[in-house]
């Protein structure tokens, strides 16, 4: 007869829930970067992008486990301080709680937590006879509201709107390339209204099927993409096209790495609000994300390599024709990685180009990654209008309650009407911008939303973090707190993204002179 652990039984009683923080995480992320990454390697090639996306890998990681622990005094104040969020000032968080213990230190060894009847007691709401297990709002514009000045959080608030409506138009470039490559439309443009509106109007007003719609959705194109990348390395391979790595020209793999692992902090909150405030929940959940990470990570490796193999870099004369044993074979010049870049279009193009001209036995290969991209970011525009539409009816809901504060049927209803129309105005900026720039893919995902994800992880967030490791917050009794050693990986963060926000703003700066 098999016996269980505890944590065992708990674990397997709530998997739907990790498998779902799992699948999200891998949707929100599984979108602009497996499609712009290879174009990007036309210099640099395969090694140097191999380096610089495990280090992206690593910062991303350590961001998760810091954020996680911000979000947990996030609902941690929420629930039990008697603190003014407009005024946001918590001149002594320790007075505030009334009673309720905090922890001796949040600098915690494991070995605190081996005791799995003390670790299931440590919540939340457990501590006090007022709470629920209903988890409060969540959200990053709440977060910023809390834990940063008033004028900081304000421009962190502009900075997340500005990365969901940037992130919005490399989705809605991407997807009508995808849809219009499938369908053998001649012009993307036609596509694009279609596109837009339909999943526009979908996150705006039909939010309650967007959550199981996206999650059906992420396990089909997740399964479509492992069957895809593994298919189209095999077919890579046999095609043996010379790929040459440079170190010398890492920096081109730099900002867009930054991006296919990047705005993993975005959703976090959003996917928090499914646990129950537990130590073994917060632990399970940042597994999930980690692991979904992880597996975003391989599988735009294997994609990146899949492509190289496949695709020239610069010199369309590189590939090798070894079954027929004719040496070399010239290719058409915007059959290469660099026309693509240069075109802004996105990687299955020439992929597609490649496979249908030099091997048309494996078509279906390029039908079957096509099918995965149309869905992949279907999938990824629909998640990030509805995450977009969320935080935009945070905003309006606490510039409406500290406007009006009424609570009658009429003023929710205006409040309702006004948050739809503000989310059709932002929905409209990102339709308008792709209408109008069909050939900027590459640079829209590589400079804006590259810089908007690393200003607001490595500033904003950053800031966050600092401020709920140190002095008011650091001792607040979280299910899950930091170790000594995770409490200063913050640095690495900081000096990573913020690295690469002053990056881009160089190169933006050189490309512009």
């Amino acid at each position: 007869m098999a016996v269980f652990s505890p944590s065992a039984t708990t674990f397997y009683s709530n998997i739907t829930v990790y498998l779902q923080c799992y699948f999200l995480t891998i949707a929100y992320m599984l979108g602009t970067g497996i499609l712009g990454l290879p174009v990007t390697l036309a210099r640099a090639g395969l090694t140097p992008f191999l380096f610089m996306m495990t280090i992206c890998l690593v910062a991303q990681i350590i961001s998760i486990i810091l954020i996680t622990d911000a979000i947990q005094k996030l609902v941690y104040v929420q629930l039990h301080a008697e603190i003014s969020l407009a005024d946001n000032d918590p001149t002594n968080v320790k007075e505030s709680y009334d009673g309720i213990p905090l922890a001796e230190s949040s600098v915690t060894d494991e070995s605190c937590f081996s005791d799995v009847d003390s670790a299931e007691e440590r919540s939340l709401f457990s501590k006090t006879e007022s709470s629920s297990d209903e988890m409060p709002a969540v959200n990053i514009f709440i977060l910023a509201k809390v834990f940063l000045p008033k004028i900081l959080s304000c421009a962190s608030t502009m900075n997340f709107l500005f990365y969901f409506s940037v992130a919005g138009i490399s989705y809605a470039l991407a997807g009508s390339q995808a849809y219009a490559e499938v369908f053998h439309i001649n012009s993307a443009l036609t596509v694009t209204p279609f596109f837009c509106w339909l999943l526009n109007l979908l996150a705006v007003f039909g939010r309650k099927l967007v959550s199981p719609l996206v999650s059906v959705l992420t396990l089909f194109k997740g399964s479509l993409l492992l069957v895809a990348a593994i298919v189209a390395f095999v077919a890579g391979a046999t095609i043996h096209n010379h790929i040459t790595s440079d170190f010398q020209h890492i920096q081109d793999t730099y900002l867009m790495s930054t991006v296919a692992l990047g705005g993993t902090y975005i959703p976090l909150p959003f996917l928090f609000t499914k646990l129950r405030y537990l130590q073994h929940e917060v632990r399970y959940f940042r597994l999930s994300v980690t692991f979904g990470l992880i597996t975003v990570y391989i599988l735009e490796i294997l994609w990146c390599w899949a492509t190289l193999d496949v695709v020239p870099q610069i010199d369309p004369c590189s590939v090798s024709l070894s079954q027929t044993n004719n040496g070399t074979y010239c290719l058409p010049p915007d059959y290469t990685l660099q026309s693509a870049a240069e075109n802004g279009e996105i990687s299955t193009i020439p992929f597609t180009k490649v496979i249908n001209l030099v091997y048309p036995q494996y078509r279906w290969i390029a039908t079957l990654i096509s099918l995965f991209i149309m869905v992949s970011i279907t999938v990824s525009y629909l998640y990030n209008a509805t995450v977009l539409a969320h935080t935009v009816e945070g905003v309006i809901a606490s510039w409406w309650k500290e406007s009006w504060n009424k609570s009658d049927f009429m003023e929710v209803k205006c409040q309702n009407v006004t948050s739809s129309l503000a989310n059709i105005v932002f929905l409209s900026v990102i339709f308008i911008v792709a209408m109008f720039n069909p050939k900027s893919f590459v640079e829209v995902v590589e400079k804006l939303m590259s810089f908007a994800a690393n200003f607001g992880l490595g500033f904003f967030m950053s800031i966050i973090v600092w401020k709920c490791t140190s002095g008011k917050y650091r001792d607040l009794d979280v299910p899950l707190p930091l170790s000594k050693v995770q409490i200063h990986l913050q640095y690495i963060v900081i000096v990573f993204f913020m690295t690469a926000s002053i990056y881009d703003i160089v190169v933006w700066i050189s490309e512009s002179v």
